[in-house]
């Protein structure tokens, strides 16, 4: 019963044109509850500095040139995923050092690519046998 008496309220306002008065906006700073934790939180960083972007630590890249291509590793980065990045076209089968279909020659020497990785002194040249 309650709801019918609401909902014929409702209809013969809104046939009549009845708008309700709507409250004057007031310019009142409130607290944004999570958004002002966030703003304490960050409070004490210092933006001012800015650090170089990369690399932390004192790790120097290798030069190292993948069937022509040229580019920069880090020690002991897997060669598996440079060779991958270059789009080399050396294949990978087992991915564990068995099959033997990635072994190319990594200066001069007969490697299995799939498990080695980048040593600390380069430059690095990598070819097809």
């Amino acid at each position: 019963m309650a709801i019918r008496w609401l909902a014929v309220l409702l209809a013969t306002q809104a046939a009549s044109g009845f708008v309700a008065p709507i409250a004057p906006r007031t310019s009142v700073v409130r607290d944004m509850g999570m958004m002002d934790g966030f703003k304490k939180a960050f409070e004490n960083e210092s933006y001012e500095t800015k650090q170089s972007p990369g690399l932390s630590g004192n790790k120097q890249s290798v030069d190292i040139t993948i069937c022509g291509k040229k580019t920069k590793a880090i020690p002991g980065q897997r060669m598996k995923d440079l060779v991958r990045a270059s789009r080399a076209p050396i294949k990978f089968n087992c991915e564990n050092g068995e099959c033997g279909t990635c072994e190319c020659l990594v200066n001069g020497r007969k490697v299995r690519v799939c498990m080695a990785k980048v040593p600390n002194k380069g430059p690095v040249e990598i070819k097809l046998k």
